[in-house]
């Protein structure tokens, strides 16, 4: 008995050849189907679903913890809160919150005793002091030394007030808001014991 090769017009081989090339197709089409329906379940969001952090919270929390008056910003409609801590800043224990206004620019305030110069660089930048501006706030119009920075900077403009006039913090209102955004800022600001 002797066993010879399959010749190539052996029907057997014929439908090997065929199934592997249609197997193929098979798996591309199942691979792509897969694909296409992970694709359609996927939420593709146009805008950030990033989650405000937890203000209310954290402020309940610094307010118990600080030593001295904490000035909370509770603002309204159209303001998103970005950024919240109570954490050390150049090795300052620093009240920090921030927001995008309704105009869409950066507004912040940070609020610390005993700062140091590398405190006021960090928060400040290369920001200049150009004089001084009346603002009313929570405890009536007060003067705060006005500074100006680089276009777009988180300093672009701030307002430092303290230590004298806050009970022995400093507090500094920083960002690329015009200076009527800060004012209603100030305006919505609850100083907590």
């Amino acid at each position: 008995m002797s066993s010879q090769p399959p010749t190539s017009t052996d029907p057997r081989r014929k439908r090997l050849a065929s199934y592997s090339i249609q197997n193929m197709v098979w798996s591309m089409l199942a691979v792509g189907a897969v694909v296409l329906a992970w694709w359609a379940l996927t939420l593709n969001p146009s805008e950030s679903q990033r989650r405000p952090p937890e203000l209310v919270q954290t402020a309940n929390f610094v307010a118990q913890e600080a030593p001295w008056p904490v000035w909370v910003p509770e603002m309204g409609e159209g303001w998103t809160p970005t950024v919240v801590f109570w954490d050390p800043l150049e090795q300052v224990q620093t009240w920090h919150v921030s927001y995008t206004t309704p105009q869409g620019e950066y507004a912040a305030l940070h609020q610390a005793a005993d700062v140091t110069d590398e405190w006021r660089s960090a928060v400040l930048g290369d920001a200049e002091e150009v004089g001084e501006v009346a603002l009313d706030g929570p405890e009536g119009e007060q003067v705060w030394q006005e500074y100006a920075g680089r276009e777009g900077s988180n300093a672009e403009r701030a307002y430092v007030l303290g230590p004298e006039e806050t009970g022995g913090t400093t507090l500094v209102l920083h960002g690329t808001a015009e200076q009527a955004e800060f004012e209603e800022l100030l305006a919505e600001v609850d100083v907590r014991d």
